[in-house]
């Protein structure tokens, strides 16, 4: 496999589970506000932070002010016209999708054709689809569907694809972004909403956080069968529970699992060996939401670390990098 095919590969994992994750961040965000206090100061313009946009400058574009409280319902739609139908923002779910079918393109011959027709019909949805505003019910049914049908492209690629090189790329790809994506989550929606204290936290359940990324009930009947589990909230179980597939310890272990083959696998091991300890070393639960913070930044860092690790393999060199 050539050195821009790996690449290819890899970031066709990282855009398939972005899409995903997006469309599930917005139905997530749309019960968090409609549970919240008329009051809150938690509001549309996270999703941008989220995403790692300047909300400010972004709403700014739209002719919006980020803390104008008069402009509620268009602040909500430029940042659904951002994050859903601008084919220009880097975030948006149609540029994520067009980039999906760009990567897809270029590597067609290690694909299976039935996860190239799904691509296909993932993408003609999207384009046709995300282009117009509309109700939050409608976009609620189109965010799901748009998952649905991720995890039908996800489901037909685990059931034809030749298990090798190219597969263990792209899951490191899905299973990285999705690292990511949770760690951002947590940082932004649920840790910004808290005082930050040098005492321990709070238990908090988000139970909206956990159904978004279709959680609730694996959470549910962990707390309740599981000794440790009772002093766990949302947190605890998105960062350290290795057996629910969106926490970051299961993504982490995915990755070291795939990575094992992969030419320069010390390197990649070695920095998942880090990010595993950062989440180990210390009792999660015992940590002050100041703590939780600098420990999610950390997380964070290793990530872009890692990521940059897998592009450093990937552009190592003319020669072929696996054989």
């Amino acid at each position: 496999m050539l050195a821009r095919s790996v690449e290819n590969i890899f970031w066709l994992g990282r855009y398939l589970e972005r899409l995903d994750d997006t469309a599930r961040l917005v139905n997530a965000t749309s019960h968090l506000l409609i549970d919240s206090h008329k009051d809150t100061e938690f509001g549309w313009p996270v999703l941008l932070e989220v995403m790692g946009q300047d909300s400010a400058k972004v709403l700014a574009s739209y002719g919006l002010e980020h803390q104008n409280r008069q402009q509620l319902a268009q602040i909500e739609q430029a940042v659904m016209q951002h994050l859903i139908s601008n084919i220009d923002s880097p975030v948006s779910i149609r540029n994520a999708c067009s980039q999906l079918r760009y990567n897809a393109r270029t590597i067609r011959q290690l694909l299976p054709r039935d996860m190239w027709e799904e691509l296909n019909k993932l993408d003609s949805f999207v384009q046709r689809q995300c282009v117009e505003t509309v109700s939050r019910q409608q976009r609620y049914q189109l965010m799901t569907e748009i998952s649905r049908r991720c995890q039908m492209v996800i489901g037909t690629l685990d059931s034809v694809m030749l298990r090798g090189d190219a597969f263990d790329l792209f899951t490191i790809g899905r299973h990285l972004e999705r690292a990511d994506m949770v760690t951002r989550i947590m940082d932004v929606m649920v840790l910004q909403t808290l005082q930050p204290t040098q005492l321990k936290r709070p238990r908090f359940r988000w139970i909206s956080i956990l159904n978004a990324l279709g959680g609730a009930e694996s959470y549910q009947y962990y707390i309740a069968n599981n000794l440790a589990g009772a002093a766990a909230d949302a947190i605890d179980y998105l960062l350290c529970y290795a057996d629910f597939p969106r926490s970051v310890s299961y993504c982490l272990h995915r990755i070291a699992a795939s990575g094992k083959a992969l030419p320069n696998s010390p390197a990649i091991l070695q920095q998942v060996h880090q990010l595993q300890h950062l989440i180990t070393e210390q009792a999660v639960t015992e940590l002050s939401t100041v703590q939780l913070h600098e420990l999610i930044d950390q997380i964070q860092t290793g990530i872009i670390d890692l990521h940059q690790v897998l592009l450093n393999i990937a552009t190592a060199g003319q020669q072929p990098l696996i054989a």
